[in-house]
């Protein structure tokens, strides 16, 4: 937007951090409002992001009780936040626009929306998936809860913004939406070293430093399977184990041990514990599968891993593939993760087009381990999508569905 035609804008959020997926999000594009001349003021639970400028105001707001249930705290904080915004009206005048980062507050003009409904594992998950989750919407005061300010939050606001179409559909068809009410798909931007936070707490100090060059395990020239050569390495991250689609994985590897394939698999995110060593050796890839736990060195892991998978049932975006694709890591996708909508299928990426069908995925990553062509191919173009996002074209997709209604 020019600036003759800024604007008085509210953002409401619990942190207003740089750790995180959504954190990260809105600081991004508070930071890009800024730049464009805007002046906001975010209110939030907690400021950690050590960030200042002089058309920026942070409202900060008592944590609720620790006690209290997550129930109770949704409305304190809907309260709270609601009661600030008007305080701030009354003193400062109105606000061209309230924006809310998937946070209770009312009244809101625009919405984004980080994470899916709480009935989303009952669309695309196992049969009993459904019906436990069924359950918890059912009889869980949590469920009912985040269901009520996500469907106030869908239908009060005059606009929409999703990361990803995926959820676009999601809220829509729970919230009854008519197809012509406002929105904007507004996907995350990637910046070397960012993106991961919420997975793994200390990311990457220096991650441009090798970029366009080989990197240990995954050069051009990484030996492929068979014999004594060096086994195939996939990498997963995550702390999700059925939403994130690990279940799926490893039933996947369990597939491709059978077929006499030589590979390992990483999962950074998650610790190795005793019920973990158990799946690994009933399934026999208790010497093929490694759990990491949460890594500070996401640059050593990445570079020695050649594909990385993200087989998710509930998957907003996801940025771990990104962060992979930037150092040459072959990404693998659930077609439902909404950073499926920004690869293309056998040119940068291999989509999985059954999240729930682990045949389907130990084909696609047989396929990278017998074709080197392939792999090759892939992982060049991968690091080309990846540098493509940008978080310029996220405030700009932002500002755009600003002036849709205004």
């Amino acid at each position: 937007m020019e600036a003759t035609n800024t604007l008085k804008i509210a953002v409401a959020l619990r942190h207003f951090s740089p750790s995180g997926g959504l954190e990260l999000y809105a600081l991004k594009v508070v930071q890009g409002l800024l730049q464009d001349g805007h002046r906001v003021s975010v209110i939030c639970e907690r400021d950690d992001s050590k960030f200042t400028h002089d058309n920026l105001q942070v409202h900060t707001f008592a944590p609720p009780n620790k006690a209290a249930s997550k129930a109770d705290k949704l409305d304190y904080y809907c309260r709270t936040a609601s009661a600030l915004v008007q305080k701030l009206i009354a003193e400062q005048g109105p606000f061209d626009l309230i924006h809310s980062h998937h946070f209770p507050v009312s009244p809101v003009d625009v919405v984004t929306f980080h994470n899916h409904t709480t009935g989303r594992l009952s669309q695309v998950g196992h049969d009993w998936e459904k019906a436990l989750n069924q359950a918890k919407m059912t009889f869980t005061s949590a469920y009912q809860a985040r269901q009520k300010y996500d469907r106030q939050l869908t239908r009060e606001a005059k606009m929409r913004i999703f990361v990803g179409a995926v959820m676009k559909d999601d809220f829509y068809q729970s919230f009854d939406m008519p197809e012509d009410a406002p929105y904007a798909i507004a996907y995350p931007g990637s910046d070397m070293g960012s993106g991961l936070e919420g997975m793994v707490p200390a990311l990457i100090a220096d991650p441009g430093a090798n970029l366009g060059t080989d990197l240990g395990a995954n050069s051009d020239d990484a030996e492929s399977n068979g014999g004594d050569q060096k086994p195939f390495k996939f990498l997963f991250v995550g702390k999700g184990f059925r939403k994130k689609g690990l279940d799926t994985l490893l039933g996947s590897c369990a597939i491709l041990k059978s077929r006499g394939h030589n590979f390992k698999l990483e999962i950074a995110g998650i610790k190795n514990r005793a019920t973990g060593r158990l799946q690994l050796r009933l399934l026999n890839l208790a010497d093929t599968v490694s759990y990491l736990g949460f890594r500070s060195d996401m640059a050593n892991v990445f570079a020695q891993c050649q594909a990385i998978i993200l087989p998710s049932k509930i998957e907003p975006f996801g940025m771990a593939p990104i962060e992979g694709m930037h150092y040459g890591l072959v990404p693998i996708v659930s077609k439902v993760c909404g950073v499926a909508e920004v690869l293309k299928d056998g040119e940068d990426s291999l989509i999985l087009q059954n999240h729930l069908d682990s045949k389907e995925l130990a084909d696609l990553m047989e396929r990278l381990i017998i074709d080197r062509e392939l792999y090759n191919r892939l992982r060049a173009k991968a690091r080309e999508a990846a540098n493509k996002l940008n978080w310029q074209k996220t405030v700009e997709a932002t500002e755009e569905a600003y002036r849709r209604i205004l």
